[in-house]
């Protein structure tokens, strides 16, 4: 009965390593991202047709959830490190955009584009928790997906995209 026990919580923390190693889930299958124009704190409007030619990391959030903001400084420092000819990020808000959120931003100096989904009326897009993270290809079709916080890498994200490219190649 101890080895069974044994296997079972080996074979678990495998797939828990293994899954903790994929920055992101490919989606089967791609589909079209759903278009919206959301508020940006200074009132300015941000569409995702806006980005369309570039990698678009699109990540939902909210100031209430602490793995949301375990990840906000790793997302920055992606964002800091990318080539922003071809690659973006975008903070969806979910909720109204408040003094905490505002807090949370000026905290961890984040200067990629915040918006905010006031009523949560983005229902086309699948986000059954938060952080709930996808990446756009130029296309404007999601490519990849991930439920829960990130390590968000330079590495990572750059094998991520060229993995992208090179199955599309073929």
């Amino acid at each position: 009965m101890n080895k069974i026990i044994c296997l079972i919580l080996l074979l678990s923390s495998s797939i828990i390593a293994s899954a903790q190693e994929t920055i992101m889930s490919p989606m089967k299958p791609i589909e079209q991202a759903s278009e919206f124009t959301l508020p940006t704190p200074e009132g300015k409007s941000i569409s995702l047709k806006d980005y369309r030619g570039k990698y678009l990391l699109v990540n939902f959030w909210a100031y209430w959830c602490s793995p949301c903001i375990k990840e906000l400084p790793d997302m920055q420092k992606l964002y800091d490190q990318m080539d922003k000819e071809n690659f973006e990020i975008i903070g969806i808000h979910a909720g109204p955009y408040n003094e905490q959120a505002a807090e949370l931003i000026k905290h961890f100096k984040i200067n990629f584009p915040i918006v905010s989904d006031t009523e949560t009326s983005l229902k086309e897009w699948d986000v059954p928790a938060l952080p709930m993270t996808y990446l756009i290809n130029p296309e404007g079709e999601i490519i990849f997906k991930a439920i829960g916080p990130r390590e968000w890498n330079l590495k990572d994200m750059k094998t991520l995209i060229a993995s992208y490219k090179d199955s599309f190649s073929k």
